[in-house]
């Protein structure tokens, strides 16, 4: 068994993962709603408050492994230390205190390994493939299997909602202001230059939309865990029309991510109408199994 830990902009993740027949399989999947992007002042450092909740969270997870016998523990960071100045301090002060060596992966990077996490669920022949984090937006065109380009934005959920939004809940006019920011950020992508109709949708928003979606909206029979960009729509129509109702639903499905889930709808929205694209599939599987797998196909111990 191997230990992947994700410290992200808006959770830390510990999960527990399986090889059987050359195939990643998770055992146990424990996350923590950290927030870390929430503890970085003006000057893009993260405070002393953040690394503490940095390294408490990180202790527990190394509590919890003292009794799981895991062959090794590959612990990596994204947008949530990628952004700020005081990396190499952070670092340090995590592995003084709980003994992990963190890796800070890179924008094409993370992008490059959610494309190969998604690939071990997923026929990926042609299409676009987005992971909407809480510090960062990772996207990826790929054909035949083969990834075409691989970029990633400094917008997330979780930053757009620390910059645009007042309330709970954003109003209309911020939501249309964290669209025109979404859209100036994809028009600095390259050009496809061929249509894009399908988008695979990875990570904790994908996956809380997905669960609104089959939640609030009357669904056409589609793919599994597919549907048209337009319940995406009519998600945010349902906030602005009742708010009260729409919270109530939002947090039996994902109370994590109550003020975080619409800035990230936003960002999803915006990439399905910015690319024309008419369905989007959500995966669960992504970066860290990407990660994950990219290490141990290194290493021989698991074959593509």
């Amino acid at each position: 068994m191997y230990a992947v830990i994700d410290i992200g902009s808006n959770t830390i993740r510990l999960v527990i993962y399986k090889i059987e027949d050359g195939r990643i399989r998770a055992l146990l999947n424990k996350k923590s709603p950290a927030g870390l992007a929430g503890y970085v002042s003006k000057e893009n450092i993260l405070k002393k408050s953040g690394i503490q909740k940095a390294v408490a969270v990180l202790t527990e997870f190394r509590e919890i492994l003292q009794y799981i016998p895991v062959k090794e523990v590959f612990p990596f960071a994204t947008a949530s230390l990628r952004n700020i100045n005081n990396a190499p301090e952070v670092l340090d002060a995590i592995r003084l205190a709980t003994g992990f060596s963190v890796r800070i992966l890179s924008g094409e990077e993370e992008a490059i390994f959610d494309y190969y996490g998604a690939l071990q669920t997923t026929d990926m022949s042609h299409g676009l493939l987005t992971d909407i984090g809480g510090g960062s937006t990772e996207l990826v065109l790929y054909e035949n299997q083969a990834i075409l380009t691989a970029s990633s934005l400094p917008i997330g959920s979780l930053n757009l909602y620390r910059r645009f939004v007042k309330h709970l809940i954003p109003e209309k006019d911020e939501l249309h202001k964290i669209r025109k920011e979404v859209r100036r950020q994809l028009k600095t992508l390259p050009d496809p230059k061929r249509p894009v109709r399908h988008l695979c949708a990875i990570g904790g928003t994908a996956r809380a939309a997905l669960q609104m979606v089959q939640s609030c909206c009357d669904m056409e029979p589609f793919a599994p865990n597919t549907y048209p960009p337009d319940y995406l729509q009519h998600l945010l129509n349902c906030a602005e029309e009742n708010p009260k109702a729409f919270i109530k639903e939002l947090l039996h499905h994902a109370p994590d991510r109550v003020h975080t889930f619409l800035p990230g709808i936003a960002v999803l929205y915006s990439i399905a109408d910015f690319y024309g694209i008419e369905s989007i599939a959500t995966v669960h599987y992504g970066v860290r199994e990407g990660y994950l797998y990219h290490l141990l196909e290194q290493r021989g111990e698991i074959h593509g």
